[in-house]
């Protein structure tokens, strides 16, 4: 499985509630064909299956991920908590709805969505990556470190957990392990913009952590100063 993904790294990294940002949506079958083209479509077929069969699971379901995929994400959690009740062990509806609580900024519900997820079906990567994305909003970087981990063991070539828990690491005060996977994900994925961002920032952060130590009056680095600059500019 790959990954379908969108990845914002805030300039010098600074508090986990920045990082919320990243756009994961590893769904299957019909729920990724949902995301990836016209979800209109779902939309309509989906409330003609439900004109016929108002208790029927599979649609509210399909409804609920197009409603995610057009970005009312308060209308899908509604039809996914629906499919939820009348189909009570399907972990991709748990998992979606997690999605659309985490797109509205309900860490809580999102983490309580993917833990059932993962509950129900522990074989499924991404359920373990959104969880870690959605740890490190609440600064659980040793959990957000075990998700990702276990992310990686399901599927090593994924660049995005080694990016992730990178983070984690860079977020706990771990700037080897940070470095390490940073430089996994680039080796996977050469091209991955938001991994060099990560080892410049841990980079930077490594140099202020050495100067503390050489200085009892720590202060930025010209390099340090320019660094924020670059990356202030490439955001704009």
């Amino acid at each position: 499985m790959k990954f379908i993904h969108r990845v914002f790294l805030p300039i010098f990294l600074v508090s986990a509630a920045f990082f919320f940002c990243l756009d994961l949506t590893g769904l299957r079958q019909v729920s990724a064909y949902a995301m990836e083209n016209n979800p209109d479509v779902w939309t309509i077929e989906a409330s003609r299956a439900l004109e016929t069969n108002p208790q029927d699971a599979k649609a509210y379901f399909n409804r609920g991920t197009a409603y995610y995929g057009k970005e009312d994400y308060e209308a899908a959690i509604k039809d996914l908590s629906m499919s939820i009740t009348l189909e009570p062990k399907a972990p991709d509806a748990y998992y979606n709805r997690g999605l659309s609580y985490r797109r509205q900024h309900k860490i809580d519900e999102a983490i309580s969505d993917f833990t059932m997820a993962i509950q129900l079906y522990s074989g499924q990567p991404a359920y373990y990556f959104e969880r870690c994305n959605a740890l490190i909003v609440k600064n659980d970087f040793d959990g957000a470190v075990a998700d990702c981990s276990e992310a990686i063991r399901l599927s090593p070539q994924e660049p995005e957990a080694y990016f992730l828990r990178g983070l984690a690491y860079m977020l706990k005060g771990n700037l080897d392990e940070a470095l390490a996977d940073s430089f996994k994900a680039l080796q996977i994925s050469p091209d991955y913009r938001d991994a060099k961002r990560l080892i410049f920032e841990t980079l930077l952060k490594k140099e202020s952590v050495s100067q503390r130590a050489h200085s009892a009056a720590p202060h930025k680095s010209v390099l340090e100063h320019k660094g924020v600059g670059i990356i202030n500019e490439s955001l704009t």
